[in-house]
């Protein structure tokens, strides 16, 4: 989990990907991300988990034209999924050492 070490401030997100910081103030506004710190937008700072799901965010927006709440649920649709997909391959580990000892 270094990853989560890793940090990246609203500018420097928006100088490295070439994101308009007004982007995004709509994705925090829309709860798809929250930033670890800062009150104001140019003081945000972001790890790299919330920078994924920025990216998925703009590339929604951006190659199915749908609005913010759109992209939004589907941002939450795609997290609820990675969490059962992880869940159930920690499942099958189980039953497989389960399995190997019977």
């Amino acid at each position: 989990m270094g990853n989560a070490l890793i940090r990246i401030s609203s500018q420097e997100l928006c100088q490295s990907e070439g994101v308009e910081r007004e982007l995004i103030i709509r994705v925090v506004e829309h709860g798809i991300v929250h930033p670890l710190e800062g009150r104001a937008a140019s003081e945000w700072v972001f790890d790299v988990s919330s920078i994924h799901w920025i990216k998925k965010a703009l590339r929604l927006r951006r190659d199915f034209d749908i609005d913010w709440i759109a992209v939004a649920l589907v941002i939450d649709q795609m997290r609820r999924n990675e969490a059962l997909q992880r869940e159930n391959e920690a499942y099958q580990r189980q039953l497989s050492r389960f399995l190997e000892q019977g």
